[in-house]
């Protein structure tokens, strides 16, 4: 096809070589070879005639959605509308790169397009090409330069420009690109509490990339990151003795090794876990810090003894992204795994991606105890088991503080929030020999300012009560109850968490299907008819007080109320704290938490049974009544012999005990039928002596 035809031949007579004439589309043209001296004929055509038909061009495909590159998609597509029917045709590209697409259909995408320009022709296989179409240009993304003063763009970058330095940087606030680029010999400062967001890579080409203590590096694709940053992590302040647990952010080469972070640590003070034979000892500190694993290692030697100090860390290699696994796993055995990324990652994430192959609680080491030397002069020390605090979907329990030290406070205040720091190593169980993953899903721009820290607020539903066991001498110990969405009254490795029992006084927790739990999630939607037996173990005699630490949803307005059946009370626990005796021992019958409302009868509590709350005795021929109940008062008695005979009636009591004392009557079985005044009535039987 084409508005002119070239021929070598002989055209009305008239001898050309070549002969080109006009032609017309959809007209059909006969070519007469003859045998004259100045015809040149083409091989294997001797004589005689040929049709020619010209044909129209084909349409020229129409533009469609022409699609930038983008932080996700670093190049473009375009969309060519109202190809040919047939079935096939070739798109030939023109541009940047020029290539060819075979297929069919009326629409067709042209991807993985390079910023640039291009038009595009389309044709059947064997026929002639249509017009080109109007250029498309492909545009590149946009570079936002720091040079030492100034933006680039006049601006700070936002999420889609493409950030470079080629100034020194020192942050003011958070920072978000398309990628980051750092040139030779320029200095750039994430200061404290500041995320750098970056969607893509990390590159750094000779300068320095420096994130101060409690900063964060946020990326959300696995882009490979080079060059290295420095990464700066605070511990908690320690003293001497004290371990903390520690996972690395980056990954070097030469590698980055635990003597590396924290060279004044004596040399046999570096420690990994092996789920199968526990602490292993890595002998100055030479083995790589792997990303994804947890190490223990102990305060520097020049700590001192007694009085803490923070410990500053300084980690320098290439930022670790996108998936990672932890260390091998052994099914039922617990594993020391950690935080891999340069940002906090959100705890709720890990626990629920991780939920088929680990059981859902985290502990982090809090050293808040003082180690105790078990044999004088042997230089070995004793850590308190107790000093793990708890974190699962439903909460976090607070641990205790310093063996016999009273304190103004309640607990240590050693409390996960929901978020675990970069740096942060933990504990897990495994349920099968899976090792642990973490991803980029996972990451959490800032709370990053703890090396355990746990979310206040999330999406699912979660109505909650802390109670606290207490005495005056500083004994201490948590446990939480709560009703969450995906919860279950049956065990919930995501939501309930059993008690590590290692503290040497005390410890308290809440019972169910034979399991002692420190939290305890309980089914929604929460009702005033559920009742959860309470435990304790307790080294000491003495008094103790149970107490509402706090809490949220609606068990922040819900009367809540202590059962003890040792003494037969019903305490409502949001209108004061309750203390009682007790001996040493483990007490798991003792003590049951309900909820009860005033307004509802008791038979709609579900109250296990009357005989928990009333009580009748007789005394040197006096019956005495009475109500364990703080809600329930008693309205009315009456006294009746076996035979049916009324001996004695009191209406209108209003009060939780009455005495009979002048009761006409010989020594015989009685029986006394008690009326509360929400209506509900029981009878009981005594001896009248």
């Amino acid at each position: 096809g084409g508005t002119s035809r070239t021929a070598t031949g002989v055209v009305s007579g008239t001898a050309f070589t070549p002969f080109t004439t006009p032609v017309t589309a959809s007209t059909t043209y006969t070519l007469v070879s003859v045998t004259d001296a100045n015809c040149t004929r083409s091989s294997g055509f001797t004589g005689g005639s040929a049709v020619i038909t010209v044909n129209p061009l084909p349409a020229t495909p129409v533009i469609g959605t022409v699609i930038q590159p983008s932080c996700v998609t670093p190049t473009g597509s375009i969309v060519l509308n109202s190809l040919l029917s047939t079935p096939s045709w070739v798109i030939t590209e023109y541009g940047t790169v020029s290539q060819t697409y075979t297929s069919s259909g009326t629409t067709y995408t042209i991807s993985n397009l390079s910023p640039g320009n291009y038009n595009f022709t389309i044709q059947e296989p064997s026929g002639c090409p249509s017009l080109p179409t109007a250029n498309i240009e492909i545009l590149a993304p946009v570079t936002n330069t720091w040079n030492g003063t100034a933006w680039s763009k006049g601006s700070e970058p936002v999420s889609t420009d493409a950030i470079r330095f080629s100034g020194n940087y020192s942050t003011t606030g958070n920072l978000s690109g398309c990628s980051c680029m750092v040139d030779s010999g320029v200095n750039v400062t994430v200061n404290s509490n500041h995320t750098l967001t970056i969607t893509n890579a990390v590159t750094n080409n000779g300068g320095t990339l420096t994130f101060e203590n409690n900063s964060s590096l946020l990326q959300t694709t696995n882009a490979v990151n080079t060059g290295n940053i420095i990464y700066k992590r605070d511990s908690k302040p320690v003293r001497r003795y004290d371990f903390t647990h520690w996972s690395s952010p980056i990954k070097r080469t030469p590698i980055f090794t635990l003597h590396d972070l924290s060279p004044s640590t004596l040399f046999d003070k570096f420690f990994k876990f092996d789920p199968v034979n526990g602490w292993i000892i890595i002998y100055n500190g030479t083995e790589e810090m792997t990303p994804g694993r947890g190490y223990c290692i102990r305060a520097p030697q020049y700590n001192d003894l007694n009085s803490a100090s923070i410990f500053n860390s300084q980690l320098t290699g290439v930022p670790n992204n996108g998936d990672i696994l932890g260390p091998p796993a052994v099914a039922g055995k617990y594993n020391l795994v950690g935080n891999p990324y340069p940002s906090a990652i959100y705890a709720d994430q890990f626990i629920y991606d991780n939920r088929d192959n680990i059981y859902g609680t985290i502990y982090f080491w809090t050293h808040s105890t003082l180690p105790a030397q078990t044999v004088p002069g042997d230089h070995r020390f004793f850590y308190n088991n107790d000093d793990y605090a708890i974190y699962n979907l439903l909460g976090t329990i607070v641990i205790g503080d310093m063996e016999g030290t009273p304190s103004p406070t309640a607990g240590s205040q050693s409390k996960p929030d929901g978020y675990i720091a970069a740096g942060q190593g933990f504990l897990v169980r495994s349920k099968t020999n899976q090792s642990v993953i973490f991803t980029n899903s996972m990451r959490v721009p800032g709370n990053n300012s703890q090396f355990f820290k746990s979310a206040s607020a999330t999406a699912i539903e979660r109505h909650r009560v802390w109670l606290n066991l207490t005495n005056t001498g500083g004994a201490f110990k948590q446990l939480l109850i709560g009703y969450a969405t995906g919860a279950t009254n049956s065990w919930d490795s995501s939501f309930d968490a059993v008690t590590l029992d290692a503290h040497p006084y005390l410890d308290f927790y809440s019972i169910n299907e034979n399991r002692k739990l420190v939290i305890q999630g309980r089914a929604l939607p929460f009702t005033v008819s559920d009742t959860i037996p309470l435990g304790y173990r307790s080294a000491l005699e003495g008094e103790f007080t149970i107490a509402i630490d706090h809490a949220d949803g609606s068990l922040n307005t819900q009367a809540i109320y202590l059962q003890d059946n040792v003494t037969k009370k019903v305490h409502n626990l949001t209108t004061g704290n309750y203390t009682f005796t007790t001996a040493i021992g483990v007490f798991n019958n003792r003590f049951v938490l309900r909820y009860m409302d005033p307004n509802v009868t008791l038979g709609k509590e579900d109250f296990t049974s009357l005989d928990n709350i009333i009580s009748v005795s007789v005394k040197d021929k006096n019956i005495k009544l009475q109500s364990f109940s703080e809600i329930v008062n008693l309205e009315e008695t009456s006294v009746y012999d076996v035979g049916g005979k009324l001996l004695y009636n009191k209406k209108g009591i209003d009060n939780k005990e009455w005495l009979i004392n002048n009761l006409r009557s010989g020594p015989q079985v009685l029986l006394v039928k008690i009326t509360l005044e929400n209506g509900q009535t029981i009878t009981k039987k005594v001896i009248y002596q």
